[in-house]
């Protein structure tokens, strides 16, 4: 009898041994179905099986799916995936199989060529030129609808060639490059560009993995770098994965490639269609999705032949994620890259610090691009002292900033106002008895929405409708809103700019990014008003005039990256204008126009800032100079929470390398109706954390009720 161990792609923390039909020969990696327990599970061939026992009791595998198989490169990093995160194995493998369908038989399409002995025997018309045109260079092969869409001809018209001969059936590839086109938005590059593009393309003719940084300001041209070195990756016929921060920037990418390459990539995110996600999934698996941008999650897809790994905003802290297997996206890009030998490109023009002291320690190779492309010029930053500025209830913008807005649309330009916070006030009290409205789940305030009239916890997203009364005191018309959010500040604008087009945009209304973010760039809104979503990968050709409504948000909130992302935030921002030839300015309004974040920004000076920076890591023994990790522990019954960590407690391990903090109630002590402790563990950067961590929470017993939450690296401290 055969047998092997399979690895489920569930919670399981190692394989489970299972006989091999006669009818099938497996391979490592092979996907197959198997019994387990009661149910039917999916999972690969792991590894040969060495264990002895009963062999009459094994369960026998039930089928597998040829062709598909993972590679022993991929089962190499979902082996360090799953030591350096902390979770099962199966748990890491569910992310490369998370649903059963994707391995089903998808709908067969079928596609055609053209037949160009039969073109003189018809009748040309503009239509059919068209599409003859196009079908002409090359051996293409597209399938009716597609062959509609391109040359915007009706079906009716491909389907009437079809059945007079000219198209001919062929072989499907679902992503083509239409050589013709593969030149068509190609831009000159400058010299920097040119030298850093070299450097790519080398390493990826080499098969060789080596890490780069495309450090340059905003506006200088960074893309057009990666996108030569994916042009060279698509000639050798190889695969291309591009990852961005947030779904919010795809949209914008993919037109530009459109343009660029003449094929539509592959958008890999959560709100695809089940049959949409088999296709892709199924496309990427044998090599025929060329090019592909999404997510975090698309650093999971099943690439035949890699060729390259792009991270965009490298430094955005959205590449960690937060809920369920906890990783952080641009580490474990880099550490895939190392396994499938390739080269694995960052892009920011605000580095993280992490990948600024790699680039110092000559661990990645830096790429720099200093100046802004063509004409455009670096915009001017200025601070506005709040303290100099006459207070007046309920107005947030400073009279200077509120002259600077007046003239740039005089001017017949754009302007940007930028405020971190959604929603319209981030506190309702009572005027009468001091009540302030929280969430009965969290330990946060409500916060007063009023283009969809609510009051929302941004933790949990409980939500009531806005009272009249106070639900304490009961008083009437006695609730005030307090602060500003986007909401406010765009009512604060309506009221002073009367005339002027004016569009709000946030994740509240993310829907409509796309149309918002097209309308700015083509001129028909004057004031854009937003958070991070507008941050960051948008080029308005006429905003001339930035204005950041709270510069001070976030730099007092305990987190140890509080003023690096502050600095990013602000710098990107700022970045959006003078792109072009109008020259631009960015105003940021502070209460402290002296701290480090705020002084570096107003002088240009980035190194400096990253040196002091850097200094005050170093001295904490803080990233990235040491180690962290986050045990979070939480349960709806606080007394038996605070007596689980005291038992947790008393069996920290001595280590005298590892420093073990807390248990300490989380800054945001309640959320979703259960109370968070913290434990935090501090390193130097050999230790091995995972190992120690593991030695010491294996034997204890956990209640069932009890979540414990390991975070390797952690980003978020609340």
């Amino acid at each position: 009898m055969k047998k092997i161990s399979v690895l489920l792609a569930t919670n399981a923390p190692k394989a489970y041994d299972y006989s091999i039909p006669e009818s099938l020969n497996l391979e490592i990696g092979a996907i197959v179905r198997v019994p387990f327990r009661n149910r039917e599970l999916m999972g690969i061939a792991w590894e040969e099986s060495t264990e002895r026992f009963d062999e009459s009791k094994l369960k026998e595998i039930i089928q597998n799916y040829p062709p598909y198989r993972l590679s022993n490169q991929t089962i190499d990093f979902i082996k360090f995936f799953s030591r350096y995160n902390f979770v099962t194995l199966g748990r890491a493998l569910k992310l490369f199989i998370p649903q059963d369908y994707l391995v089903e038989k998808k709908k067969s399409i079928k596609t055609y060529k053209l037949d160009h002995n039969s073109i003189e025997a018809i009748k040309k018309t503009s239509a059919r030129s068209k599409v003859i045109d196009l079908m002409r260079d090359g051996e293409i092969f597209l399938s009716a609808s597609e062959i509609s869409k391109e040359t915007n001809v009706a079906y009716s018209v491909v389907k009437k060639l079809i059945e007079n001969g000219i198209l001919i059936e062929g072989e499907y590839v679902s992503q083509k490059i239409f050589k013709k086109k593969l030149y068509k938005g190609k831009l000159d590059l400058n010299s920097d560009q040119f030298s850093a593009a070299q450097k790519i393309i080398t390493s990826i003719k080499d098969k060789k993995f080596e890490r780069f940084l495309i450090d340059g300001v905003t506006g200088s041209g960074k893309t057009e770098v990666y996108f030569e070195a994916i042009e060279e990756t698509l000639r050798l016929d190889r695969q291309s994965l591009v990852l961005l921060p947030e779904i919010s920037l795809t949209e914008g990418l993919f037109e530009r490639i459109k343009i660029r390459f003449g094929i539509e990539p592959v958008m890999w995110h959560s709100d695809l269609t089940k049959s949409k996600r088999r296709e892709i999934w199924q496309d990427v698996f044998r090599g025929e999705s060329k090019l592909v941008i999404g997510a975090r999650s698309s650093l999971f897809l099943p690439f035949k032949d890699l060729g390259i790994i792009v991270i965009d905003e490298e430094h955005d802290h959205s590449y960690k994620q937060q809920e369920g297997v906890i990783y952080h996206a641009r580490d474990m890009a880099i550490s895939l890259g190392s396994y499938e030998k390739v080269p694995v490109v960052m892009v920011s023009a605000t580095p993280s610090l992490e990948t600024v002291l790699n680039v110092r320690e000559d661990k990645y190779k830096k790429l720099h691009l200093p100046d802004r492309i063509g004409e455009a010029k670096l915009p001017a930053v200025h601070s506005i002292d709040m303290r100099d500025e006459a207070y007046i209830k309920n107005q947030w913008i400073s009279e200077r900033l509120k002259t600077e807005i007046k003239e740039t649309l005089d001017r017949e330009e754009q302007v940007l106002i930028f405020l971190n916070r959604r929603g319209y006030a981030p506190l309702t009290l009572c005027k009468k008895c001091g009540y302030r409205v929280e969430c009965p789940k969290c330990d946060s305030y409500l916060v007063e929405h009023r283009f969809n009239p609510k009051l929302i916890c941004h933790q949990c997203g409980f939500s009531l409708k806005i009272s009249q009364s106070c639900p304490d005191c009961h008083t009437k018309d006695s609730l005030i809103a307090c602060g500003p959010g986007i909401e406010r500040i765009t009512e604060e604008v309506i009221n002073t700019f009367k005339g002027a087009n004016i569009a709000t945009l946030s994740s509240d209304n993310g829907k409509d990014a796309h149309q918002i973010l097209k309308d700015m760039a083509s001129g028909l809104i004057d004031i854009l008003i937003g958070t991070q979503i507008i941050s960051k990968g948008h080029h308005f050709p006429r905003l001339t005039c930035v204005g950041v409504i709270d510069a001070d948000l976030g730099m007092a909130n305990g987190d140890l990256r509080a003023a690096e992302k502050t600095y990013q935030l602000l710098h990107q921002v700022s970045g959006r204008t003078g792109r072009e030839k109008l020259p631009g300015k960015s105003f940021l309004q502070t209460y402290f126009p002296s701290h480090p974040v705020i002084r570096s920004l107003v002088t240009s000076e980035r190194e400096g800032f990253h040196e002091a920076e850097l200094n005050i890591r170093k001295k904490g023994n803080l990233p990235p100079y040491g180690k962290l990790a986050a045990i979070i522990l939480s349960d709806t019954d606080s007394s038996k929470l605070i007596k689980f960590c005291n038992k947790v407690k008393a069996a920290i391990p001595g280590s005298d390398s590892i420093i073990v903090l807390g248990p300490a109630p989380a800054p945001i002590t309640k959320a979703r109706g259960r109370f968070r402790y913290r434990f935090l563990l501090k390193a130097d950067k050999k230790t091995n954390l995972q190992k120690y961590i593991d030695f010491w929470i294996k034997n204890i017993r956990k209640p069932s009720s009890i979540k414990l939450t390991i975070d390797i690296d952690p980003y978020y401290f609340l």
